[in-house]
């Protein structure tokens, strides 16, 4: 079965009970800040979160700002609205 963009909302509040830990749904993208007790720390994860990206071919909007970085998820591809994509690259970035 395929998805259109407008199959996609459905798709995802069918699967709101399997969102990764800590991810919440704002303007159509799973999003999650991460602290960290320092400011090299946060770099580091987010050249994780770059190569976990790369690797698999999908990239967040990554924020830093200062101990805080915010990473935000949606399918571009699909209409910029949450897909199995992000969900699933939600779910890996939880695990770095």
């Amino acid at each position: 079965m395929s998805l259109g963009p407008t199959d996609w909302g459905f798709f995802y509040l069918n699967r709101m009970q399997e969102l990764p830990k800590n991810w919440s749904e704002h303007n159509n993208a799973l999003v999650r800040e991460f602290q960290f007790d320092a400011y090299l720390d946060g770099l580091e994860f987010v050249q994780r979160v770059a190569e976990l990206a790369e690797l698999v071919q999908h990239h967040p909007h990554i924020t830093i700002d200062y101990t805080t970085v915010c990473i935000s998820l949606q399918t571009h591809d699909a209409g910029n609205v949450v897909t199995a994509k992000d969900l699933e690259m939600a779910g890996a970035i939880n695990k770095l």
